[in-house]
């Protein structure tokens, strides 16, 4: 949910008159150093932030010029003052947000790996500007009618609070080094287009509809593994839980994962679950965590290794490798910065199927579509 008092790698929130009604102590929390993010419009919104077999623009990734190091990568990132447990490893409960302006893949017109922080203040806030105008500005309904767009603004990232360059980079993937992903396989790409087919055709049951229109599952959340999202975006907040023997990872909608610490041994390989197989072990202060044993025609050969670092009480640096042949042809790497909602206890409840009646009226439309027409038929 939205933060009411978040605060930033950059700076406090833009009081405009829009936000009279709003209370004074937001502000942007995350945004004290930003990422590298472009100066032009490409991959700066929510789509931006991607899953990782979510349907992206063809890459030209080019072969990397020296492997992945995740330990010289992540040493970049500079460490305050780490909360720590009793047992010695950082603490890194709470609620974090996943929002920011770091686009997931560079664009194609930025050479720069990293930008300033003036050219990163300038874009957070016309960032903020352009979900303001969104809820101001008509679109394309009738004169004196509210646009869905405006409606949904208010309660998306973004509008309430700056949505932050958490890094000064210009992208989320850093490998390959052109912050670009590697292709879709074949596979992945007949598999994009099918669910395009399905939702974009009239809908036949509810089972042709997207499972985030069905309330079972939203994309992205609770991974494996997270992307940043930038402007728009919802269902953006997840709950870390810290055990002895286990780490728990909640996303603000509908599913858990857990991370088991106690070296169990992994499910037989015929056993595939939604999240993965997930476990866990301590490098300094960084948590790895081992994803096997995925859902999938290609599940069984999926490969994911996550990684926490707490960089202080309040910025949690997250990054993964994926090594998913079904899905791209080579595997990639994504880094990114996310930060604490310090004055929110607990995640807000979802209540999705409560409220669903997007898919009835989206089901009773086609139905009436259908008689329509066969009455047309008819005369």
């Amino acid at each position: 949910m939205r933060p009411k008092d978040s605060r930033s790698y950059a700076a406090a929130i833009v009081a405009a008159g829009l936000l009279a009604t709003a209370p004074s102590r937001l502000s942007a929390q995350a945004s004290q150093t930003a990422p590298k993010s472009s100066e032009n419009e490409e991959c700066r919104g929510n789509g931006c932030a991607a899953s990782p077999d979510a349907p992206v623009a063809e890459s030209d990734a080019g072969a990397p010029a020296k492997p992945y190091d995740w330990k010289a990568s992540f040493k970049e990132y500079k460490v305050g003052k780490v909360p720590r447990l009793a047992d010695g490893h950082p603490d890194m409960q709470g609620i974090w947000s996943r929002t920011t302006l770091v686009p997931m893949e560079r664009p194609r017109n930025q050479d720069k790996k990293e930008i300033d922080a003036a050219t990163a203040a300038k874009l957070e806030n016309e960032a903020q500007q352009k979900q303001f105008d969104l809820r101001t500005e008509p679109t394309d309904t009738p004169p004196g009618e509210k646009t869905t767009d405006a409606y949904n603004t208010f309660w998306r990232d973004g509008y309430w609070f700056k949505v932050p360059m958490s890094s000064l980079r210009t992208s989320q993937v850093v490998d390959p080094p052109n912050g670009r992903l590697p292709p879709l396989t074949l596979a992945a790409r007949v598999r994009q287009n099918r669910a395009a087919e399905l939702d974009n055709r009239r809908a036949t049951s509810y089972e042709d509809r997207p499972m985030s229109s069905r309330c079972i599952q939203r994309p992205g959340t609770p991974g494996p593994a997270f992307n940043g999202s930038g402007p728009g975006g919802q269902e953006s907040t997840l709950e870390i839980i810290q055990g002895t023997d286990t780490v728990l990872v909640r996303g603000e909608s509908l599913v858990s994962q857990v991370i088991y610490m106690d070296a169990r041994p992994r499910p037989p390989a015929d056993v595939h679950l939604q999240l993965g197989s997930a476990r866990g072990h301590w490098e300094g202060d960084t948590l790895i965590v081992e994803y096997t044993n995925f859902t999938g025609a290609d599940g069984g050969r999926r490969h994911l290794t996550a990684r926490y670092k707490l960089l202080d009480a309040n910025h949690l640096l997250f990054g993964y490798t994926s090594d998913d042949p079904g899905a791209r042809t080579k595997p990639f790497s994504v880094e990114f910065v996310m930060w604490k909602l310090t004055d929110q206890e607990q995640l807000v409840e979802y209540a999705c199927h409560e409220g669903n009646v997007g898919l009835e009226f989206t089901l009773s439309a086609a139905r009436a579509k259908d008689r329509e027409e066969a009455a047309d038929e008819g005369k």
